[in-house]
């Protein structure tokens, strides 16, 4: 069901946050973000580049706005945007988020390809953010695609939950763009935290 990076172009399916302008705007500044008592929320659009076998230089983006309910119900949308290393789009398209936990500054999540989007049936993204404050922020990611049968919606931790026949998930850097994760609890501004900083 999981697929390693090197598999993951078959299905055309790391990528990147897709906004009319481009990858481009995920480098402006990211707003304040002031979740209501409650509620953990995960916020921004980051871009890496793959080092492992078969997608070496790969660039990807990835853009997420999400939060959760203290009783687990999670909302929210999912962007990404797929370049081989030379710019050639391989894959972009949107996911729903189906689960968000979040604890500190790391935040987890699921998101799905809705039926009839894009070409990648039932394509779960599995993806665990760390939000570095004022240092690069990190990603871990691990994708899954079962054709006729939806994939798990329940978040996954890429780094531990994933199967033993998957090799380990490496942890890239997020080279430009940022999030801001949030965690259930009073509300907390976060004045000049600017995207990849």
């Amino acid at each position: 069901m999981f697929i390693s990076g090197s598999r993951a172009t078959t299905w055309g399916v790391v990528a990147a946050v897709v906004v009319a302008a481009g990858p481009s705007a995920a480098w402006a500044q990211q707003p304040e973000t002031r979740p209501a008592a409650g509620l953990s929320a995960l916020a921004g659009m980051g871009h890496f580049v793959y080092d492992e076998p078969n997608v070496v230089g790969h660039r990807i983006w990835f853009g997420v706005s999400a939060v959760s309910t203290p009783d687990g119900t999670a909302r929210g949308q999912f962007l990404y945007r797929h370049e081989w290393p030379d710019g050639t789009l391989v894959a972009q398209g949107r996911a729903d988020v189906t689960c968000l936990k979040v604890t500190g500054n790391v935040a987890v999540f699921t998101a799905i390809v809705p039926v009839g989007e894009g070409t990648a049936q039932n394509h779960g993204f599995y993806v665990k953010i760390i939000d570095g404050g004022p240092e690069p922020d990190v990603i871990v990611d691990a994708q899954a695609q079962n054709g006729a049968t939806r994939p798990p919606t329940r978040c996954i931790d890429p780094e531990t939950e994933v199967p033993a026949d998957v090799p380990p998930r490496p942890r890239y850097p997020i080279l430009a763009g940022g999030y801001l994760v949030r965690s259930a609890g009073p509300s907390r501004a976060v004045a000049g935290h600017q995207a990849g900083s």
